[in-house]
């Protein structure tokens, strides 16, 4: 007899009632617990196809415990007190039962949820239809609990809304999950384009009169689109529904042009006499790079990169390697390093069903995301804060070097 609804089955319907467009929805992101990542669940197979339903995957550890999933993003389903928070935190508990989804134990799952309500917005329990009694219901609105009710492995329904809570600060864990819910992630391919110039040029496009488009392509580059992620991935534009806005850090670039130039006119013809030039920012516009640098080093993954070769350095390890530097990255912030570092398709082999790190998989080049090692390198060569640029060659990608400019005061 098949295991229709073991817990991971109850998860994967749960996930993708409560977040049915992931992939599609930037500002929705949800990670399962390593523990999913286990072979079996109670003697019973979790197929290739369930797990790929549960990936990604993360170490999620909270203080009163470790949830099954967290996401980011306002579910799907309906919420009470929804204007509370526009991107809330949700954690998920599945119960689920190997051969009766009658006894799956729903009031242990929804105390586990209620547990985790000092720490996120909102808490659900997910389970078999069968095991959702008329006294679990009533607990789980005592304790401001939503209730799933999974039907199949493939279909859920909401029972009970859960209630839109406020939290203060958000642990380490939820930080680096929250980052990859924002346009800051490094995403799984590559970082957009990989010259400051370019970032910094479309906010000053986007300053001036007339059509940013053609006023960027003229002036920069003619990948618009990669220049604009780049902008709002470093917090210099915010895309907001109502159209592009500079962010006060991108007003930052517009006032240090008209300082340096006369006018943000001025200045974009000066970036149009930079296009195609291959030489390191640094020497090409020192204060412009200089500028460029103070920018990167507000970017969650520019502190950690940096942060881990400072450590890595003091040790004698220099220069270092990508592995080194993941590995160190690790030690400063785990889950943030998963999801800057590693594919999302390869956080199986890198990850143990524990949350720690299989360190002998780190030696293996392609479980990196390609934007760390060659854009995003190259980015911070370009503003000095590394010695040697990115590539793009899984073959190298291990031999590439990873160095501090101490010539640069960070």
């Amino acid at each position: 007899m098949a295991a229709t609804l073991t817990e991971p089955a109850v998860l994967a319907a749960a996930k993708e009632t409560l977040y049915p467009n992931l992939d599609t929805s930037p500002d929705h992101y949800a990670v399962t617990e390593t523990q999913f990542t286990k072979p079996t669940w109670g003697g019973w197979e979790i197929t290739e196809d369930l797990r790929s339903r549960l990936a990604p995957y993360n170490t999620i550890r909270l203080a009163d415990g470790e949830p099954d999933l967290l996401g980011v993003g306002m579910p799907a389903l309906e919420v009470l007190n929804a204007d509370a928070t526009t991107t809330p935190v949700a954690v998920i508990e599945a119960k689920g039962h190997n051969s009766d989804p009658s006894a799956a134990d729903i009031r242990r799952g929804i105390n586990q949820a209620h547990g985790h309500l000092s720490e996120v917005n909102i808490g659900y329990v997910a389970a078999p239809v069968q095991s959702i009694s008329d006294q679990a219901r009533a607990l789980a609105r005592d304790l401001n609990i939503g209730v799933i009710g999974v039907e199949s492995p493939h279909d859920a329904t909401l029972v009970e809304p859960a209630r839109v809570t406020g939290v203060g600060d958000f642990s380490t864990t939820i930080d680096a999950i929250r980052f990859q819910a924002t346009t800051q992630r490094l995403t799984e391919g590559s970082f957009p384009v990989n010259h400051p110039k370019n970032y910094l040029g479309y906010g000053l496009a986007l300053a001036v009169e007339g059509d940013t488009h053609d006023i960027y392509s003229e002036h920069v580059i003619n990948s618009v689109s990669g220049g604009r992620r780049g902008a709002i991935l470093l917090g210099l534009v915010d895309n907001r529904p109502t159209g592009e806005t500079l962010t006060h850090l991108g007003a930052e670039v517009v006032r240090f042009a008209r300082t340096q130039h006369g006018t943000v006119d001025a200045a974009l013809d000066e970036f149009a006499s930079w296009k195609g030039r291959s030489t390191p920012f640094t020497d090409l516009a020192p204060r412009w790079a200089q500028f460029a640098r103070s920018v990167a080093i507000q970017y969650d993954p520019t502190q950690l990169i940096i942060g881990a070769l400072e450590r890595l350095h003091q040790r004698g390890i220099k220069p270092a390697t990508i592995d080194d530097v993941a590995r160190e990255a690790c030690r400063i912030n785990q889950p943030l390093t998963v999801e800057v570092f590693f594919a999302q398709s390869r956080r199986e082999d890198v990850l143990t069903a524990d949350g720690d790190i299989d360190e002998s998989v780190l030696i293996d080049p392609t479980v990196y995301k390609s934007g760390i090692h060659f854009q995003f390198k190259y980015h911070l060569r370009h503003i000095g804060l590394l010695t040697e640029g990115g590539t793009d060659d899984k073959d190298e990608v291990l031999s590439n070097e990873w160095t501090l400019n101490q010539a640069v005061g960070l």
